[in-house]
């Protein structure tokens, strides 16, 4: 499993989930769109998905200063057939445009069985087993997919063509207990290296290239990361471009704007949400007790090490969200200063650190089934 280690400290997640909140709120969101893209990042962290949390709120906030996130879109959804639509997302959050899809291809999924919602003109979207998940809590199950810019490299290439174009798979389970496959085609998340270069901390000499096509540990050189598996992770994701590119008429990976380039600059990010409802092949009730079958008979199975355990898609998150519950969200010492600067520019509450919060050294993880992005 892929990791960067920082000094961190601990906070209550409903403490930083107000805070971001406060942030979105001063940078014009309405107060609903707010609480749900908080909500987005917070269960990010909760999950162990630091790559996709609260540490990219800086740069959305910064992208919606130099107008290139628009802070209050007016999303349009068109209706193209009886089981499939288009979601435009007016250069918004991505995660407003990722929710609304999902809510539309729940509803389609309803009347036909089906439910299928492309996305255009949208931005980065954080996790996507944030909206795989709200699939499967209605019963049904469910897809999503996005594409960024190049930052993998096709397997043999010293160059990237495709972003990490991650995908998510769910399906319903019983008692909160959903197996859930949230994974994209890089080695290793872009935003893992974006947090080492944030805390000044090395990474792994196999996870990405240099400018010069050379192997790297400097987090600030990285131009292009490795796909996951070799030509597999490599075919996986320009198939995953297509999906996203040409259903929606965004641009392909070559032609999307940077995520850390130009900020003034549009995204213009594509993306598909997937709804299949349950109900109209068998019971949803027996579908979920097959779901805890295979949970328990997978976890049954013999380790290949004595000390470890075989865990189902989506356990290892779970679990540490129980845990953060407990003990609190690992937050960079040099993300709770970036935080602690905005909150003084914009006259807000600093985030309160007290000394039994410091000196705390958790692992930021990072690993093959989440949303890469």
């Amino acid at each position: 499993m892929p990791q960067i280690q920082v000094k961190s400290t601990l906070f209550n997640a409903e403490e930083l989930k107000e805070f971001c909140f406060r942030l979105l709120t001063h940078a014009n969101l309405k107060k609903d769109e707010a609480e749900l893209v908080s909500d987005s990042l917070i269960e990010s962290n909760l999950r162990g998905i630091d790559s996709h949390g609260i540490a990219r709120l800086p740069h959305y906030l910064e992208r919606i200063r130099q107008q290139s996130i628009n802070p209050r879109p007016e999303m349009q959804w068109e209706k193209l057939g009886t089981a499939v639509g288009r979601v435009d997302g007016d250069h918004g959050l991505g995660q407003l445009a990722m929710v609304k899809a999902a809510d539309h291809a729940i509803d389609l999924a309803r009347d036909s069985g089906a439910g299928w919602v492309s996305i255009c003109n949208s931005s980065h979207c954080g996790a996507l087993a944030y909206y795989g998940l709200k699939i499967a809590e209605q019963g049904m199950i469910g897809f999503a997919f996005t594409h960024v810019d190049p930052m993998v490299t096709p397997h043999g290439a010293a160059e990237p063509f495709c972003g990490t174009n991650p995908l998510c798979i769910t399906a319903p389970g019983k008692n909160g207990k959903s197996l859930c496959l949230d994974m994209a085609t890089s080695i290793t998340p872009w935003n893992t290296i974006a947090n080492a270069a944030i805390e000044g901390v090395s990474i792994p000499g196999d996870w990405a290239l240099d400018a010069n096509g050379k192997e790297t540990t400097d987090p600030n050189e990285v131009v292009a990361l490795f796909p996951f598996g070799g030509f597999k992770g490599s075919g996986l994701g320009l198939l995953i471009d297509v999906l996203c590119a040409l259903l929606g008429g965004a641009p392909i990976g070559p032609d999307i704007p940077k995520m850390y380039g130009d900020l003034s600059q549009k995204r213009m990010l594509g993306g598909l949400v997937g709804a299949i409802d349950i109900s109209h092949f068998t019971s949803v009730d027996s579908f979920q007790e097959r779901i805890v079958e295979i949970i328990q008979r997978w976890g049954a199975l013999q380790p290949l090490k004595q000390e470890d355990q075989v865990y189902y898609p989506g356990e290892p998150e779970l679990r540490t969200r129980q845990e953060r519950l407990k003990t609190g969200i690992p937050v960079g010492w040099q993300l709770v200063k970036q935080f602690n600067q905005l909150a003084s520019k914009y006259g807000l509450s600093p985030l309160e650190v007290s000394k039994s919060q410091t000196d705390v050294d958790p692992v930021l993880e990072t690993s093959a089934m989440e949303s890469l992005i």
